[in-house]
């Protein structure tokens, strides 16, 4: 899994496309952002977007040094619920 380094000064968007996933028929009926571990120091999560397939948002904050699983959940008009998650670790940049 990558790990993607972020400013703890920095805001920035992180994206997932589920264009590969979802069958020909189906659409994202709702989606839910995460953080992990949350708590006051964790990162802030701000707004949400949505093009077609690929569900984005900014990310703000955060520890020096710590490292946090941001998790995107979808669930589709079909009724399946999938989750992707990423590694963000806050670093001076």
């Amino acid at each position: 899994m990558a790990i993607y380094l972020k400013d703890p000064s920095s805001s920035v968007d992180y994206s997932i496309d589920w264009s590969a996933w979802l069958s020909d028929t189906e659409a994202i009926a709702s989606t839910t952002w995460s953080i992990d571990p949350s708590g006051a120091s964790a990162p802030s999560l701000g707004a949400e977007n949505a093009v077609d397939t690929v569900r984005s948002i900014f990310v703000s904050g955060g520890t020096l040094g710590q490292r946090y699983r941001l998790t995107c959940r979808i669930q589709t008009d079909g009724g399946r619920t999938v989750e992707r998650s990423l590694t963000i670790r806050i670093a001076e940049r």
